[in-house]
């Protein structure tokens, strides 16, 4: 009874120190709580709390006898369970439980903490292990020759993670891995699914660089899958001058940066330099002719477009008069001849300026097939850029400049005071036209760019 009463106690001590830890959180305070846990028989909460008490102040003399105590006694359970595992002959066991013996003892040497390891266990351990990976080996060998990659890959390379460079477990593992690839890309490569057989092609050179010929076959699948694509001569049909030259410009460089293997750009240069050879133009070609440049250049399809709208619009520049205060001090003598300050303020005037200015374009993409003439895709794009300016003009000093409430007087607080200086120092010109334009230029561009390789993907499965 009297043994109960004392654990009882003990464990009201426990629930009595954690509700007053969260005010006391300092490395003392887990310390205390470790050796109380560790008194009520609760090692691994005892060990914890050691752990926490070390990471708040390493080298807490309390929390390393305390750790040293607790962490001995947890490592013997981990190596009892190997010993446990070895009597019933379960290797795997035995490898995982020394592994968890291994990974606390290190947990434990991490915080600066040394306890005891057996060296003989540690003899017992690379025993069980030479012999479980001799076992994994033969029976990873069965699943490779019944063609179990999965299988066979799967134990290679855990044969690999227990004892790096083991006969060639690591070279058949590359084999379990790279051989179903090869067959599924080859087999994509038959159905004309050239994007899925390159991606699996890649996936075997990333594994095994030398793997039969997976690299020629790699470059085949790109090679068969090519989609190359013409720029055609964009339109103009908005009042900004010169705004479709650009555009055509950044989608270019959008199309040849492109991540997309597939797509290969025949720009406007070179297409004019072949078109010169034919003694054709590139302006006020007619189908028929486009399908006969399709052909004299290896392009599957065209990319043609017209910017149908490029709009700029600036509202006036605006202004509200404002009533604010400005802080000033008096000074006063006392009866005793001393100086005191008084802040006060005075009303004054101010001025809050406002613009705004916003640009939108809308270009209508073509994309047509050069093998049959139909459009491929038809799409309208658009974007929007706009800029605005908020700024105050005081003619008196500014870091003096309050503002006022709604009912009129002085808002003095530091944070209205503060966004009246950031006004006064914002800047007064909203961005230039030109800019504002380039800015959603290339944000088309990029959505044609997006548009294409959507294309693509549907295309080149």
């Amino acid at each position: 009874m009297d043994n109960k009463l004392s654990v009882f106690t003990v464990i009201i001590s426990i629930f009595m120190l954690s509700l007053s830890i969260s005010g006391c959180n300092g490395a003392k305070a887990y310390a205390k709580r470790g050796a109380q846990m560790e008194a009520a028989g609760m090692i691994d909460q005892a060990a914890d709390n050691y752990f926490t008490a070390l990471k708040k102040k390493p080298y807490n003399i309390d929390a390393m006898t305390g750790l040293k105590r607790t962490a001995q006694i947890i490592l013997a359970r981990h190596l009892v369970a190997f010993d446990e595992s070895l009597m019933r002959n379960d290797k795997e066991s035995a490898i995982m439980n020394f592994k968890k013996a291994e990974r606390f003892y290190k947990k434990v040497e991490d915080a600066g903490v040394v306890i005891a390891f057996p060296e003989a266990k540690r003899d017992l351990y690379n025993n069980v292990k030479n012999a479980h990976v001799e076992e994994l080996y033969n029976v990873a060998n069965e699943y490779l020759e019944s063609s179990n990659y999965s299988q066979s890959l799967s134990l290679f390379e855990e044969i690999t993670s227990l004892v790096p460079g083991y006969k060639d477990a690591e070279q058949l593992g590359d084999y379990s891995y790279c051989k179903p690839k090869y067959e599924a890309a080859n087999e994509a490569m038959s159905e004309g699914l050239f994007r899925t057989a390159y991606k699996a092609y890649n996936d075997v050179i990333n594994r095994d660089s030398s793997f039969e010929d997976a690299k020629e076959r790699r470059d085949e699948a790109l090679i068969s899958g090519r989609y190359t694509i013409a720029l055609m001569k964009f339109e103009n049909g908005s009042n900004r001058r010169n705004v479709h030259t650009k555009l055509s410009s950044y989608v270019e460089q959008s199309l040849l940066e492109s991540d997309d293997p597939f797509l290969t750009i025949v720009d406007r240069e070179s297409l004019e330099l072949i078109l010169q050879e034919q003694h054709l133009e590139l302006t006020g070609l007619t189908t028929g002719s486009e399908l006969e440049i399709g052909s004299l250049i290896g392009a599957k399809a065209i990319l043609k477009g017209t910017i149908t709208e490029c709009r700029v619009s600036t509202t006036p520049l605006r202004h509200d008069n404002k009533r604010g205060y400005e802080k000033y001090r008096i000074e006063t003598v006392d009866s005793e001849g001393k100086k005191h300050y008084k802040t006060k303020y005075r009303s004054v005037g101010y001025t809050e300026y406002y613009q705004s200015s916003d640009v939108s374009m809308t270009f209508t993409l073509k994309l047509i097939s050069m093998e049959t003439g139909a459009i491929i895709s038809s799409k309208s794009i658009s974007s929007n850029s706009s800029d605005n300016i908020r700024y105050i003009k005081y003619g008196g000093e500014s870091r003096y400049l309050y503002g006022a409430r709604t009912n009129g007087s002085v808002n003095s607080s530091s944070s209205s005071h503060n966004q009246l200086l950031a006004l006064i120092g914002e800047r007064r010109d909203l961005k230039n036209d030109n800019v504002m334009v380039d800015i959603v230029t290339h944000d088309i561009a990029s959505k044609v760019l997006l548009e294409v390789e959507s294309i693509l993907r549907d295309r080149i499965k």
